[in-house]
């Protein structure tokens, strides 16, 4: 069965996006479709930016990027639709605020905001040091999400080398006090998001790659223009391809790579723009070739 990942590239980040979700209706329709209306515990859309930190607005979601989601569901869901993070470094809602997120609030007077950091949680098992199960406690908003939307732009990472949609709403459901647990290694932590991915993987995947950020990301690396969008409701093929797009080979991601990327490739179609009409050549973080030890470590696991 052939995945349908949408490619757009308009005259700015907003119809990008906009143009992306729309040749995306009828699936986008189709799951929402799913929301049983009369559960009020679970009749809800959660949109889920990537805020690492509170004060760097490259590294961060852009409030258009959010407003072309509201606006595309506008018409079609009339029910709840909560905007939620859990930053790593700072306060969530003092982000909200600096990123010009809470001003959405005017024109979606429905809109609602959630600190992740501090939601009721469920326990679940990721791995240690020593791959040994290590439990944390994710937001359980995320995990009962009915549809979980992930926007963020894509930018290279001092710990997993890229991270797009996946690694936006795994790592971003972890509640504050436990976030530091999911830094146990190079291999861990890519054993850790895959294993996360369980419980919160994206139902709609939105790469906004208007811009980029490379080098010393997630959060201290420098901007790339790249003027795409890329939106997909299968995460894996998603970050594929935007993984590829910035020029890195996703069987190099550990993450992706034990989520099935490399079987998925030869699945995608794809809708809008040619992917081979962008590509480009990120600069990794400066320790890539560090966070490249994940596959000496899963050889060495794998075979005692």
């Amino acid at each position: 069965m052939a995945v349908k990942v949408v490619l757009t590239s308009e005259k700015d980040r907003y119809e990008s996006i906009y143009k992306a979700l729309n040749l995306l209706t009828k699936e986008i329709t189709a799951q929402i479709k799913t929301i049983d209306k009369k559960d009020h515990l679970k009749n809800y859309i959660l949109i889920k930016p990537n805020c690492v930190v509170e004060n760097k607005p490259l590294a961060a979601t852009h409030p258009e990027a959010i407003r072309a989601v509201l606006d595309f569901l506008a018409p079609i869901w009339q029910g709840p639709v909560f905007l939620a993070e859990g930053a790593g470094v700072g306060s969530t809602m003092t982000a909200f605020q600096n990123y010009g997120y809470l001003k959405l609030k005017i024109d979606f007077p429905e809109l609602q905001f959630l600190d992740l950091n501090y939601a009721y949680a469920i326990f679940v098992d990721i791995f240690d040091n020593q791959l040994r199960p290590l439990t944390i406690k994710i937001a359980n908003k995320i995990t009962e999400c009915p549809f979980r939307i992930s926007i963020g732009p894509p930018k290279t990472h001092d710990a997993v080398i890229v991270t797009c949609s996946i690694k936006n709403l795994a790592v971003g459901s972890i509640l504050k006090e436990d976030k530091p647990k999911i830094h146990q290694g190079f291999e861990a932590i890519n054993r850790s998001i895959a294993a996360l991915y369980e419980y919160t993987f994206p139902h709609l995947a939105i790469i906004d790659g208007w811009e980029g950020m490379e080098g010393d990301g997630p959060s201290e690396g420098e901007k790339v223009e790249t003027h795409f969008c890329l939106a997909s409701m299968e995460a894996i093929a998603a970050d594929t391809i935007a993984t590829e797009i910035i020029g890195f080979n996703p069987e190099n991601i550990g993450y992706l790579n034990y989520l099935g990327a490399p079987k998925i490739k030869d699945k995608i179609e794809f809708v809008g723009q040619n992917p081979f009409d962008f590509r480009y050549h990120f600069k990794p973080h400066k320790n890539f070739l560090k966070q490249l030890s994940w596959q000496k470590q899963t050889i060495k696991n794998n075979h005692g």
